[in-house]
């Protein structure tokens, strides 16, 4: 009877290991961090990828980005400058800066296309300077919950050590803080939509590499009773560099 029984047991072992780790392949999860700061992105990407090296997984994503604003007040031009990238006071460190969780499905097809889709959740944090009607730069400070859900689309197997993908995201904007020009207070800024899009060339050996655009299509400031044109707009752009270095094997062996 135990005879018997073995190679059964066996058998079942294998199916339930062989369902695991499709799941395990089938569950797409990544810690996505960005900041415009070339010490933080630096630092974060030696971290990360010992973090990814350890956990023989890819955990994290990182990115450098970089914002552009655009707007009037009152008919007039609003100036802006950026903090320096390579800033070492808390401000210039963080001055843009995100971090998210996205998890979701991906496919896994030995074939040369996978697709995935995911739920995600970012806080973003914004500091530029700016001026409105005046030659006096204020520091603005914006503050984001940004819930969103976004598609993948891979042009390789998971298995292959590169491929290229691309990515779109779908986003809600909720400001959870503001300090600059019109005071302390949030609600002084729009809720919104704004979209994501990425292209990669990724791989599990060494790292990935991409470029990504970040576009908002709301007026940050809600600008109640002024007179004359009054918008302000940001976008960013950036590009994505995660490490993802090789412990002597796939990581999907």
């Amino acid at each position: 009877m135990k005879i018997k029984f073995f190679p059964k047991l066996v058998f079942l072992f294998a199916i339930s290991f062989s369902i695991s780790t499709n799941a395990q392949r089938n569950f797409y999860h990544r810690i996505d961090l960005g900041s415009s700061n070339l010490y933080t992105f630096v630092i974060s990407n030696i971290v990360t990828g010992y973090a990814n090296y350890f956990s023989h997984d890819i955990l994290f994503d990182n990115s450098y980005t970089y914002t552009f604003y655009k707007g009037v007040y009152c008919d007039q031009n609003i100036k802006t400058k950026a903090f320096s990238p390579i800033g070492i006071t808390a401000r210039d460190l963080f001055n843009d800066a995100f971090a998210g969780v996205k998890l979701g499905y991906q496919s896994d097809n030995m074939g040369g296309f996978n697709w995935g889709i995911y739920a995600s959740t970012h806080y973003k944090i914004n500091q530029v300077k700016a001026t409105f009607l005046s030659e006096d730069y204020s520091n603005e400070c914006f503050q984001y919950i940004k819930p969103g859900l976004g598609l993948m689309f891979t042009f390789g197997s998971v298995e292959n050590t590169t491929k290229v993908q691309l990515e779109a995201v779908v986003r809600y904007d909720i400001p959870i803080g503001y300090n600059g020009y019109f005071g302390n207070r949030r609600d002084a800024l729009n809720n919104g939509v704004s979209s994501r899009f990425v292209i990669k060339v990724a791989g599990y050996k060494w790292f990935s590499v991409g470029a990504y655009t970040e576009l908002n299509y709301y007026d940050l400031y809600k600008f109640k009773n002024v007179t004359g044109k009054s918008n302000f707009k940001m976008y960013n752009i950036g590009l994505t560099f995660t490490i993802t270095p090789k412990r002597g094997e796939d990581i999907y062996d």
